[in-house]
Formats: structure tokens, sequence, C-alpha cells
């Protein structure tokens, strides 16, 4: 017999002596022990059938509940996972605003914290842009420089473009960026050019004969109006053998912003005609 057939033959029984019994309240008929005695064991049985289903169907409702319980944690701890992730990279990025200030170089220019919102991704494509605009004092031409990774206070490009809230920063990289420089070491100037995104920089006229060398530290000289002497560069990798225009070095410089990889950035209030 099928476990369907069964059940409805119990059922069927429980209901005839449910309804026995019923029926014999009713009548006040006491019924003769042959009932009693037939109906008792479906009686029990359905009274067992009836509570292992209440038990199923309770923890049916909550093992429901315990899923929807741990649904809820599932996302309560993801939710603190990223906030716990957020304040650790405010924690870092305090700490290199802390490395930012003690530099002497920034502490008289006003300064403005701004995160990057998009990098370029194309070799000779175009800008940065950042979060901070016009309302926080921003405006076209002034410096923009590092305030995380390995080079704290290093050059990253100049503010090109403003809006109300968002700025767009012209990076070293681009090949519409010049800016003058000059070795520490020998102050042998020259023209920085960008030559890509993920390039390394030239160094453009550098007399053939002028004292430069790999390794060189360079600075922004502050000839240029532009930049504030003294922000670093980036230094000298190669200088090739081949000459330019007939007259200059080749000279290929790493600078040490990583653009790809910029998420905070700090743009100096400057004005310009500032002197060197």
């Amino acid at each position: 017999m099928q476990r369907s057939q069964l059940r409805v033959l119990v059922s069927l029984l429980f209901i005839g002596a449910i309804g026995g019994f019923f029926l014999a309240f009713i009548l006040d008929i006491h019924p003769p022990k042959i009932i009693l005695t037939v109906s008792g064991p479906i009686l029990k049985v359905a009274s067992f059938l009836g509570h292992t289903f209440r038990e199923g169907f309770d923890q049916y409702v909550y093992l429901v509940k315990v899923k929807k319980e741990n649904q809820i944690l599932k996302k309560e701890n993801e939710s603190l996972k990223s906030r716990i992730a957020r304040l650790e990279e405010e924690n870092r990025l305090c700490k290199r605003l802390e490395v930012f200030e003690e530099k002497k170089l920034f502490r008289k220019y006003p300064k403005v914290p701004a995160r990057v919102i998009y990098n370029p991704l194309e070799a000779f494509g175009g800008y940065l842009v950042i979060d901070r605009g016009e309302s926080d004092g921003l405006r076209p031409e002034m410096p923009v420089v590092s305030v995380a990774g390995e080079e704290v206070g290093a050059l990253v490009g100049q503010v090109v473009e403003v809006a109300a809230h968002y700025a767009r920063v012209l990076p070293l990289t681009s090949p519409e960026s010049a800016v003058e420089v000059y070795s520490l070491r020998s102050e042998e100037r020259g023209i920085l050019k960008g030559q890509g995104l993920g390039r390394l920089l030239l160094l453009d006229y550098v007399p053939y004969g002028a004292d430069i060398r790999e390794g060189d530290l360079l600075l922004t000289s502050g000839s240029d109006a532009l930049y504030p002497p003294g922000i670093r560069v980036g230094r000298v990798q190669k200088i090739l053998p081949e000459k330019r225009q007939g007259f200059f070095q080749t000279v290929k410089v790493k600078p040490f912003v990583e653009i790809k990889k910029l998420r905070y950035v700090v743009v100096l209030i400057t004005t310009q005609g500032f002197k060197p």
C-alpha cells in the first residue's frame, strides 16, 4: 500500500473514530468496549502523527527563521568589513597627511586633499578627475602632488579645469605636460615632458655633454611660475647615446608617482607669480 493511500486510510479511520465518539457524546451513548478496543490504537497513531507533523512544521518554521537571520547577519558582517576597510584606509591617509604636513616645502601653502575618482586608462588618454573643485578654492594651474604611496609630496601635475565640486588634472605623464626641472646634484636644467601613461618621461633641452647622470634627483625649478620650486619629480633612469636635434642629450626619467595607482592627492593653493 502506498504512503498516500495509507494516510487517506488513517485519516478516514481517525475521522470515523472522532465522529463516533462525538455522536456518542451527543446521544449520551456509552460505546461498547469493542469500539474502544478498535479506535484506541487508531487515535494513538493519529495523535502521534499529528504531534510529529506539528514538530516537523515547527522545525521548518525555525529553520526558515534561522536562514533569514543568517542572511541578515551575513549582510551586516559584509557591511562591517567594508566599514573597517574604509576606516583602515582613512587611517593610512591620515598618517600620510601627517608626513606631508611635516615637509617644510609645503607649509606655506594652503592645501586641499582630494580623492581621485577617475584615472586615465589609455597611454595617451586624458586627465585625472578629483572630487574637489571651485567651491573648495581650486583654480586652473594649481599644482597637484601625491599624498600616498612611497613618495609623499611628489609632483602629479596641475589643475586645468574646475567645476563647482570637481576638477580635471593634467598628469605630468601626458604628452601635453611640460615642467622645468633641475638636477639637485649638478643644478643642470631641462624641460620634463610626458610621453604617455606608463612610459618614462623625457628630459628635453639638455645640451650634449651637460652634467647629467643616471640616478640624479630632479626637482621643479619654479622658473615656469607654475610649480613651486623644490617639488620632487623623478630620477634620471637612462641616458641614451643618440642626440636630439643634433644638440641635446636623450635623457629618460622615471617619475616618482604612478598615475594608475593614485587614489589621493593634495592641491596646493598657490597664486601665479611666486618667486623661486
